[in-house]
């Protein structure tokens, strides 16, 4: 008899005491649906989830949520979790910080998304709504954006920590390799000089990072009407604008670290300044934006690391929300719009979310709806515990061999995946990888589809479809998704502002 694993075991507990279906299982069709679009071959048909498996996913993305709340926001920021054990008796060290301002700046977009539709003003089990999140999110950027010195002030670190907190210094005194000439610290860790406390900053200049706070600073500042919180999103926005132009429209660290600014990452960020504060930015946004839409449209990676693309398509859709010219939104629709038809079959539901989201009227695609729904039906339930997999030795599953490694031909259903801190940015087709370790993962991608998806109208709240239904729509048939007729559609839309 095959042992169920300590780690299963306990996630299917904390599921029962919660009272959360251990997963929504899929059905056979729902499966062959996503399998049919993996493959470029979608039939246009898809099964919705029904009142409880919809219940199932909000009341997974509360269990994130939570659960972020108490283990994975370091000072604002947000972290992987490495614990002694599975019941998460001790905290050893933190994880995977080389990407924590960028989860940073999608969990601000997931809070803002959140109060927007939910309007959550009341308590929540921890006493933490969406307004309080947002405003610790915005203490931690204005600690990040002045971490790097006066000098260097709005560069964005990858993340900003105490020197002496037992949990970081694993982290930061190897980070980038030790430094021989700096005993205890990284090549690539550096201590603050803005802080009245001893900080550790980590440099390295990252394009994800720009493009996931500009995200999160625009979603807050168009969701969000309180003028203390618009006029602390506005000063961020205008001190990584400034950095960025003072020194040449390149990411510099002030250590010698620099990569450049992609028009569209120019572009996405401008146009937030543009937003906000119009005389300051409204003439150079103006004169960048032709840039971009000169440049080829850029292609999604299927074989590879999909960062560049998958973050591209966030400041296109961050593009398509803000812009106010009818030409050049049309001319961003349609870029991502030709980035979800071709990467389609890697079934990722972000990328679903922003095609969607990008219109006013929401494009009627089918596809988008069975990725989205899919992906978070087969989510697990939190932690999510990082774990290795390898599937190149599956003799029933076709493969390519693209740069000397194997990969899947096909993306791979999700719970095969090697399991990764943001899961929408690897390639499904990534037949090995992760480490099996009693590291939790923040959840923040499940969340940002989650919210993403309700916020398009791919989710519905489960009180919806009894408002909505119909005597044909009773047994949950197969159905073709109809964005112009659906109730979604009607009352979400109505209920809260644009972005």
């Amino acid at each position: 008899m095959r042992l169920v694993p300590l780690r299963l075991l306990l996630t299917l507990l904390v599921a029962l005491a919660a009272g959360i279906p251990a997963r929504a299982q899929l059905g056979d069709l729902q499966l062959r649906t996503l399998d049919g679009i993996s493959r470029d071959r979608f039939t246009t048909r898809w099964i919705d989830l029904n009142t409880n498996e919809l219940a199932t996913v909000r009341r997974r993305a509360e269990g994130y949520l939570d659960a972020l709340r108490d283990h994975h926001l370091v000072g604002g920021q947000l972290v992987s979790v490495r614990f002694s054990d599975t019941n998460q008796t001790r905290v050893e060290r933190y994880e995977n910080l080389d990407d924590s301002t960028t989860l940073t700046g999608l969990l601000l977009t997931v809070h803002a998304l959140r109060f927007s539709i939910t309007r959550d003003d009341r308590e929540s089990i921890h006493g933490n709504p969406s307004q309080p999140a947002i405003r610790q999110i915005l203490d931690a950027l204005d600690l990040v954006t002045r971490a790097a010195g006066s000098g260097h002030e709005g560069y964005l670190p990858r993340f900003v920590g105490r020197a002496n907190d037992p949990a970081y210094i694993p982290y930061y005194s190897t980070y980038g390799g030790p430094d021989p000439a700096r005993p205890g610290l990284g090549r690539l860790a550096y201590r603050s000089t803005n802080a009245a406390s001893p900080m550790m900053w980590l440099g390295g200049p990252t394009r994800d990072a720009y493009a996931a706070v500009n995200l999160g600073l625009a979603s807050t500042w168009q969701q969000i009407r309180d003028p203390s919180i618009r006029s602390r999103a506005s000063n961020i926005v205008c001190r990584l604008l400034n950095r960025i132009i003072d020194d040449g429209w390149q990411l510099n660290d002030g250590q010698g670290h620099v990569t450049f600014v992609t028009p569209a990452l120019a572009a996405a960020l401008l146009r937030t300044g543009a937003t906000i504060r119009p005389d300051l930015y409204g003439r150079l946004f103006e004169q960048r934006a032709p840039q971009l839409l000169g440049q080829p449209a850029t292609g999604m990676v299927r074989y590879g690391d999909g960062h560049s693309s998958l973050f591209n398509t966030i400041n296109l859709f961050a593009l398509s929300r803000l812009e106010t010219n009818q030409s050049r939104k049309i001319q961003y629709q349609d870029r991502i719009s030709q980035q979800w038809h071709e990467s389609s079959p890697q079934l990722n539901p972000l990328l679903a979310a922003c095609y969607v989201g990008a219109f006013e009227k929401a494009p009627n695609d089918p596809a988008a709806l069975a990725v989205l729904q899919g992906a978070i039906s087969q989510f697990p339930n939190p932690p999510r515990w990082s774990m290795y997999r390898d599937g190149s030795e599956a003799t029933n599953r076709p493969t390519v061999l693209v740069n000397g490694e194997v990969w899947s031909r096909y993306a791979l259903p999700f719970d095969l995946r090697p399991v990764a801190p943001f899961q929408w940015s690897q390639s499904p087709y990534l037949l090995r990888g992760g480490v099996d370790a009693p590291v939790a993962h923040s959840g923040v991608d499940y969340l940002l589809a989650f919210w993403m998806g309700r916020e398009s109208g791919l989710i519905l709240p489960e009180d919806a479809l009894t408002i909505a239904a119909t005597p044909t729509r009773v047994n949950r048939p197969t159905r073709t998704f109809n964005r112009t007729n659906s109730f979604l559609s009607n009352t979400n839309r109505a209920l809260r502002p644009r972005l």
